[in-house]
């Protein structure tokens, strides 16, 4: 293993970007959890893990600035940013810091991006502490995580690693029994966290609101160089910009873009943030910073998971509107370092976010429903007159509009029966669209049954026709609902459980159950029926569960 320390480096030059830092080690430190597949990406193995035991847990658990021979120099970065809509002025690494970064052995999936997904991964991956102590950003906090906080961030970044969902990655989870102060007292614990890099849209607002023009400069060229190589050759049709417009308009373009597809993948699987301000927001789309954040149990468009919004700002049907406003803040940010003729071309940006949004969620919609995303028809149709003209009338020049109608009617059915959301996709992947007894089973657990079966009946109508254009059989069919409606997520209440336990609330303390999840987790498409009462609802005690920010 080969340490650096990347970004001290980029930004020797400009030390208003970061500070040097030093950990507050957890006494007696005890290693709760650890995952093969994030170790994996840096070269790791469990038996690196049994043979180099002391010197593992003496960085990852306590900060110490040698490892294996190497001595590390962590820092803690600066950003700023909105939060709830607000200004909230420097904000900043405040109780993580940058142990360095390792060369990397991961690919794009091994960060949950498709492989046809085109994205630049550097040769470098940056490990970070969360929860390893004060900060100069701490702004009067005790740089501290609870072990509650810290086991829902572990399982929570590597279940959306399983789910295909973009994410920063979780190493390891160690606790102690240091008391750390919130409304109760709790314990201490730190999970180590792995990423390509964990940029922020508030890096950029932090040295563009505080006039720090020549380290924004610097800081997008090396964005871009390593993540988003194709912006510094872009080329604009007779605008007459130069070429530093040029390039920072295709990254801002591509910025954008990538959130928009992160959070109709999101959608897909009924994951909502919680608190997506703009310093919590990664420039490469990656889901990052999991504080009360949660997965739908029942359906409804409105869900708040974050007690602490409430006004639901972050509600789970508003996120797509909060993206687009972030990506305006960050165009903001933008516009201090691009000229006066460059300006109205961010508006593409824009965009570019709302069109990636849109192509992603009805993919990934058209396709947990079984029927032929818009795009993919055309290239299909028939060789009968007859039928393609059905098809034009059935699903609209090209499929597109008639499907996106559909899918929104879909929604709207959703939101007035109220089915457990991955219960009905998954139930509804199993379902014969020529068998009563099984629509009947699906139809038992929705709560509008009126509105059901007006949709059901449209729904089939629709599924049999393009089975029919397409030759699929429905073997395919199911094949291709089921590999994108999973069975297991992390629900609230499988986290509380594992975390009582991890707690010693009726005993003593057990991580058994954190290993459990992560391992039912890493495949939540697969049935796995031996932790079939992991895929269950949550009992009577647990709906409506929220989570604050407190961590």
């Amino acid at each position: 293993m080969h340490w650096k320390q990347g970004f001290a480096e980029d930004f020797a030059d400009f030390p208003v970007a970061y500070r040097r830092v030093k950990a507050t080690v957890l006494q007696e430190p005890r290693r709760l959890c650890w995952s093969d597949g994030a170790a994996a990406c840096i070269g790791l193995n469990s038996k690196h893990l049994e043979r180099h035991a002391h010197d593992f847990e003496s960085c990852f658990a306590q900060g110490q600035v040698e490892y294996l021979g190497q001595t590390l120099a962590p820092v803690a970065s600066a950003y700023a940013g909105h939060q709830f809509g607000v200004w909230a002025g420097q904000l900043g690494d405040g109780r993580a810091m940058l142990l360095g970064d390792l060369p990397s052995q991961a690919s794009a999936g091994d960060w949950g991006f498709d492989a046809i997904d085109s994205i630049h991964l550097s040769d470098r991956i940056e490990v970070q502490l969360k929860g390893s102590g004060q900060t100069p950003y701490s702004r009067m906090g005790d740089g501290r995580a609870v072990l509650r906080s810290s086991i829902r961030e572990f399982l929570g970044s590597e279940a959306m690693i399983g789910l295909g969902i973009p994410s920063t990655r979780a190493l390891c989870l160690y606790g102690s029994d240091d008391p750390v102060f919130r409304e109760t007292t709790e314990t201490a614990a730190i999970v180590t966290r792995l990423a390509p890099t964990f940029l922020r849209f508030g890096h950029v607002e932090f040295f563009a609101h505080f006039h720090h023009h020549d380290a924004l400069n610097h800081f997008l060229r090396k964005l871009a160089k390593r993540h988003y190589p194709k912006a510094l050759s872009a080329r604009h049709d007779a605008s007459g910009l130069n070429d530093d417009d040029l390039y920072k308009l295709a990254l801002f373009k591509s910025i954008a873009s990538r959130t928009g597809d992160l959070i109709a993948r999101w959608q897909s699987v009924g994951f909502c943030h919680g608190v997506m301000n703009t310093d919590n927001m990664s420039l490469i789309g990656l889901t990052i910073d999991y504080g009360p954040f949660g997965f739908l149990d029942q359906y409804d468009e409105d869900h708040v998971c974050n007690h602490s919004d409430h006004q639901g700002r972050y509600s789970y049907s508003n996120q797509a509107a909060v993206g687009a406003w972030n990506c305006k803040a960050l165009a903001l940010a933008f516009r201090a370092v691009i000229s006066d003729e460059a300006a109205p071309f961010l508006a593409e940006g824009l965009q570019a976010y709302r069109r990636a949004y849109e192509m992603r969620w009805q993919e990934r919609f058209a396709t947990k429903f079984g029927l032929m995303p818009a795009g993919f028809k055309t290239q299909q149709k028939s060789d009968n007159p007859q039928t393609a003209q059905s098809d034009e009338q059935n699903l609209g020049n090209d499929g597109g509009a008639s499907i996106h109608q559909f899918l929104e009617q879909s929604m709207q059915m959703l939101q007035r029966c109220k089915p457990d959301f991955t219960l009905f996709f998954r139930r509804l992947s199993k379902t014969s669209l020529n068998r009563p007894q099984e629509a009947s089973e699906l139809r038992d657990t929705v709560l509008d049954l009126a509105s059901f079966d007006a949709w059901w009946d449209a729904y089939r109508d629709i599924a049999q026709g393009q089975m029919s254009r397409l030759r699929w059989d429905s073997s395919h069919r199911q094949a291709m609902m089921l590999a994108v409606n999973p069975k297991y997520i992390l629900r609230n209440h499988l986290a509380e459980l594992a975390i009582r336990r991890a707690r010693g609330d009726h005993g003593q303390p057990d991580y058994d159950e954190i290993e459990r999840l992560l391992h039912v987790l890493r495949k939540p498409y697969d049935e796995q029926p031996e932790f079939e009462s992991y895929a269950a609802e949550p009992p009577q005690w647990a709906k409506g569960l929220s989570v604050s920010c407190s961590s």
